[in-house]
């Protein structure tokens, strides 16, 4: 039963539906004909003209509304709302075109605008208005009556346009909600999309990764020469000055050398004639030899073949060969890890028929580079990195030519900015030709009065030969007794003067108010003074020093390494054993430089480098150079030195007999340094005198607020007492000064 009723009631809901929807329908095409009719009369046959005739007798220009009104009644039948249907009845829509027709009328008379006007019931109606109020006050009262009639009628004009306005709101949030939902599915259906083009793509990739092309060869041998070469040969006869002169003729006839705690007369060595080393006296080598291009295909693609055998997929993108590696970059695929590379280091040694290989990211080509030792290797020669422009342009006088890159070109480097170096190989990888070569590079920039070498080799065979150079130093002795340092107490001794000249050099800056040795020695330029020299300090072997006298050794060098820089002092340290009991983290920390050649294993590669690779150098030369600044280190193969060679080099210095000077610390001792009390006293006399006619009083607290320390005041008091300056009465503890006796010593003597 209750079935059945449901039944019922559902099928009168659908006839009032297809009712509401029937009756719409013949109103909007009711209101569709009359508009058509009303335009365009003469095109809708007879029904239309009378249709049309009969609305204009009756309403005039007001007839165009009723289309509106017959179309509003079909929306509201097609909206399912109740509420506009009773508020919107027959009676508001006869009032609201007899009004407007009278609008229309009114309109026509007051300002001719309406040809129709309002038709017959215009006609009668607006002279009611017109007629009362007149043209203008009838539109007033028209509009109040209008007012009116809505407000007793319950419908609100403004209700009507809001809502209009409220469904034009409604549409567009409705449309904002579909949006909203279709950036839902978006997502999904992109995926899906993603998904098919990720599988395209590989199908593209596995076309790709085919090596379709052939790598690239990147030679970098062919070095820029310099287009100014330096100098072949001697110009002129060697010219002494009279200085010079004088004192070799005195030495050549006395057989005499000067005794050491005399002050040598000072040399003018700016006048000397000093040529540089030319570059023929070294040999040349082999980076211009030309390349087996066809090779080195070869071997790229039994590279990728390896690769590929472990799973491995990747092209060969570039090959940069140099005179001893050659580095092949390549692409990995899509999801394949470097690490997955580095796993199968050693089978890759073993196809490629190496003892070692290297493998490093290259972050600029988003590629992987693989060192391969070549199979025959081109001999460097220090000549082929000198004589390029890069090093003939570098204006510094401690530039140095550590090596050639992985593709042949030079590297050169500044000491200077570095501001100290640590090198560290084992026996055999080329550490002492990597020392030699440093000192080569300033001996080919630098004249002896504007570098000084400080040289340490406890091994005593490996600088020995350039102990005839004017370029040594040592701040313990004069000029013509310096020597190469073998011995490690004298090594300590030589490195705690050093320390003693760096202060001295401190103050003399302080003085002259500069910051640096560059700054002073450009104020001495310009003043006309003499110049101070920079210090280079290489210690060729640090383990065996440290093993003798460690503690002074490490002082001396941690002081110098954090200080020395500013005042042109440099450190270079080398040893074979890199362990923390030789490098201390204190002396690491102030060489932020450094050059590795093969280490034994990768735990010294990490005491030297802070990261593995050196134990994968394969020796003779080739390091990894971590320089100042730097991210990662790079790869270098160091130049081959003979021993023939700086033979030549360090006899074509010693012939040109360049004079040997500079002021030993002893010297700066006896004449400024203070051992004893009463040389401290005598050295701060005339201070104290002008302090004391300055305030007109002396006391121990105002000598110890201005030369600070209670000792230093009391010795100064006790000094001026037995030169007769002051003296104490006796029962008084007040100093009486005698001022007549310091103004006459400080008018002869200060």
């Amino acid at each position: 039963m209750a079935k059945s009723k449901n039944k019922i009631r559902q099928n009168n809901k659908e006839y009032k539906k297809s009712k509401r929807l029937l009756t719409g329908t013949l109103c909007c095409a009711a209101g569709l004909f009359i508009a058509y009719s009303l335009i365009s009369a003469d095109n809708t046959g007879a029904i239309g003209k009378m249709i049309s005739n009969v609305l204009l007798e009756l309403f005039g220009s007001a007839s165009f509304m009723l289309p509106f009104i017959l179309f509003w009644f079909g929306t509201v039948y097609f909206v399912t709302s109740s509420i506009l249907r009773t508020r919107i009845d027959t009676v508001l829509a006869v009032s609201s075109l007899t009004l407007f027709a009278v609008l229309c009328e009114i309109i026509k008379d007051t300002f001719d605008i309406f040809s129709d006007g309002g038709g017959w019931t215009g006609a009668v109606l607006a002279p009611l208005f017109t007629g009362y109020f007149g043209s203008l006050s009838g539109l007033i009262v028209f509009a109040a009556l209008i007012t009116v009639l809505s407000y007793f009628f319950r419908i609100s004009l403004f209700g009507i346009i809001g809502y209009f306005i409220k469904g034009i709101f409604d549409d567009i949030k409705q449309w904002y909600e579909y949006k909203k939902a279709l950036k839902q599915v978006q997502p999904k259906i992109l995926q899906q999309n993603k998904a098919k083009k990720d599988t395209e793509n590989i199908n593209n990739e596995k076309d790709f990764f085919k090596q379709s092309e052939e790598p690239n060869i990147i030679n970098g041998r062919n070095n820029k020469k310099s287009k100014e070469k330096f100098e072949e040969k001697i110009k002129e006869p060697k010219q002494y000055s009279a200085a010079v002169t004088e004192e070799r003729e005195k030495t050549e006839n006395t057989k005499e050398y000067p005794v050491q705690q005399e002050i040598p007369q000072k040399i003018d060595t700016k006048k000397f004639k000093y040529i540089l080393p030319p570059v023929k006296l070294l040999r040349e080598g082999g980076l211009n030899n030309q390349i087996n291009e066809d090779e080195l295909r070869n071997r790229a693609e039994n590279l990728r073949q390896t690769l590929k055998d472990f799973k491995i997929d990747a092209v060969v993108q570039d090959i940069i060969p140099g005179p001893v590696i050659t580095r092949y970059d390549i692409v990995l695929a899509p999801g394949i890890k470097i690490q997955s590379v580095m796993n199968i280091m050693d089978n890759i040694s073993l196809a490629m028929k190496t003892a070692a290989i290297r493998i490093e990211p290259i972050p600029e080509k988003s590629a992987v580079g693989i060192e391969i030792p070549n199979p025959k290797a081109s001999l460097v020669s220090l000549r082929d990195i000198l004589d390029t422009e890069d090093f003939h342009k570098s204006k510094s006088l401690l530039t140095l030519a550590v090596g050639t890159q992985t593709d042949g070109s030079g590297y050169i480097s500044n000491l200077a900015k570095m501001p100290h170096l640590l090198i560290a190989g084992s026996t055999g990888s080329g550490k002492s030709v990597g020392v030699h070569n440093i000192i080569l590079s300033i001996l080919y920039k630098a004249r002896p009065d504007e570098v000084k070498f400080m040289l340490i080799d406890p091994k005593r065979v490996e600088m020995t030969a350039y102990k005839e150079i004017p370029h040594l130093y040592n701040p313990c002795c004069t000029a013509d007794d310096a020597d190469v340092i073998t011995k490690p107490d004298e090594a300590s001794e030589a490195l705690k003067k050093l320390v003693k000249v760096m202060e001295e050099r401190y103050e003399k800056y302080a003085f002259n108010m500069v910051r640096n040795i560059e700054d002073y020695n450009n104020k001495m330029i310009a003043t006309g003074g003499d110049k101070d020299y920079y210090i280079v300090v290489i210690i060729d072997e640090l383990a065996d020093l440290m093993m003798v006298a460690s503690k002074e050794i490490e002082d001396s060098i941690q002081r110098l390494a954090q200080m020395a820089r500013a005042v042109g002092i440099h450190l270079i340290l080398a040893t074979q054993r890199p362990s923390v009991s030789v490098i201390t983290g204190n002396i690491k920390t102030n060489f932020p430089a450094r050059m590795s050649f093969q280490t034994v294993s990768a735990i010294d590669s990490k005491v030297i480098l802070d990261s593995i690779g050196a134990e994968n150098l394969i020796g003779k030369g080739d390091m990894l150079f971590l320089d100042t600044g730097a991210s990662r280190p790079v790869r270098l193969q160091g130049a081959f030195v003979s021993s023939k060679e700086i033979e030549q080099i360090v006899q074509f210095i010693t012939e040109q007999d360049f004079p040997k000077f500079y002021e030993p610390l002893t010297n700066f001792a006896s004449a400024n340094a203070a051992q004893t009390p009463a040389d401290k006293a005598e050295k701060d006399l005339i201070p104290a005198l002008r302090l004391i006619m300055e305030r007109r009083r002396v006391s121990q607290d105002l000598l110890k607020a201005n030369f600070g320390g209670s000792a230093r005041a009391t010795n100064i008091l006790s000094f001026l007492e037995v030169r007769g300056f002051i003296h104490k009465p006796e029962g008084t503890n007040k100093w009486e000064i005698n001022f007549n006796l310091i103004e006459d010593y400080l008018r002869i003597n200060g």
